[in-house]
């Protein structure tokens, strides 16, 4: 499975990093706007300007189909491990399952391209689960947790870089 979802954002590529990458708001977001029921920034060391590296750890309770639920339960605990390049502009991940992990396989990129339109974020992922009959159900539900997630993230982050009123 591959993914690209393209989104407008407010602000400029400078203002998105600061606040991707702030602790407090990385928390809010996945409180608020993701429904994680829990999240840790296990590491993050470095800074947007000369490169960061960042692992996550946090757990979801997202509606998933039987099939997918049988195999993973009703909570999925994922690790997104991370490496931004300030020269390219580019957030690289691997997301883990703690679950099936030796059998799916998960990684992606955000960029930002800024243009006269304002700017707009790429998200990318490519998903392959190795399971023998419930592979294809498993990346169909990736990919429809991703758009979801992306939607709702695009939109917690929008109203921060907008600020009040």
């Amino acid at each position: 499975m591959k993914l690209e979802l393209r989104d407008a954002m407010e602000g400029t590529a400078k203002a998105f990093w600061a606040l991707y990458f702030d602790k407090a708001f990385v928390a809010r977001l996945h409180a608020e706007a993701l429904g994680s029921s829990s999240m840790e920034i296990v590491q993050q060391k470095g800074t947007v300007a000369k490169g960061l590296e960042r692992t996550l750890r946090y757990s979801q309770q997202p509606d998933m189909p039987g099939p997918v639920r049988k195999l993973f339960g009703s909570e999925v605990t994922t690790v997104e491990e991370g490496a931004f390049d300030p020269a390219a502009g580019t957030w690289t991940f691997t997301l883990t399952p703690g679950t099936m992990a030796e059998k799916t396989e998960m990684h992606g990129s955000i960029r930002l391209d800024e243009g006269a339109d304002g700017v707009v974020q790429v998200f990318s992922l490519e998903a392959k689960v190795k399971i023998f009959g419930a592979g294809p159900v498993v990346e169909r539900f990736i990919e429809k947790q991703a758009r979801d997630t992306q939607r709702r993230a695009v939109a917690f982050m929008n109203a921060e870089l907008r600020g009040p009123g």
